[in-house]
């Protein structure tokens, strides 16, 4: 049984998200660069139909916009700038509830539309989310690992939505202390 595709900002079925809803969104101003990061781009300001359209995808597993954010985020920067395409992975216990990381999702994506490696290459310590928290209280959180030595390496590190930088800020640190040669964050959307 196939499911219709619906835009999941206003439900009209077709497309995801439809073309109406894409006329809604704005794109997002040039976020932070945090210290651990060369540059860092966002796709959309985190607002209206965006926030909806990106929110759907993070907490409702709403895979049907995907392609189009990946899209958008893989023309934010061009191929020669990046060697691997890495995400800022959630934690093992929200990977668990929600059935998948939304980052590693869109991250995929991205790898996919430059025809770039997409590898695991941060675990993230357990811990609270970063949702909902302050500009400070983010700053002291969360804590990644490296899975393996990328010495030389240029990354593409993914997120889904980018508040302070904090979390891209301590995945390229973690990164970087595995030898990571420049790392461009890119999110689907920045909130200001």
């Amino acid at each position: 049984m196939l499911l219709a595709t619906t835009c999941p900002a206003c439900g009209r079925p077709g497309a995801s998200p439809c073309a109406r809803c894409i006329t809604l969104m704005r794109p997002a101003n040039q976020p932070p660069v945090p210290d651990s990061l060369d540059d860092c781009r966002a796709l959309l300001d985190y607002a209206g139909v965006a926030r909806e359209v990106v929110a759907r995808v993070k907490y409702r597993n709403h895979r049907a916009s995907v392609a189009w954010l990946a899209a958008g985020m893989a023309r934010l920067f061009v191929t020669a700038e990046a060697d691997v395409v890495a995400w800022a992975p959630t934690t093992a216990s929200r990977r668990r509830r929600r059935g998948f990381d939304q980052a590693e999702v869109l991250a995929r994506g991205v790898a996919t539309a430059h025809g770039l490696p997409c590898r695991p290459l941060l675990v993230r310590a357990s811990g609270g989310a970063q949702t909902g928290l302050g500009a400070e209280d983010r700053r002291h959180g969360p804590s990644f690992s490296p899975t393996r030595r990328i010495d030389g390496l240029n990354v593409a590190l993914v997120d889904d939505v980018v508040t302070t930088g904090a979390t891209l800020d301590a995945a390229a640190a973690a990164l970087r202390s595995a030898g990571a040669g420049s790392v461009l964050g890119l999110a689907a959307a920045f909130t200001r």
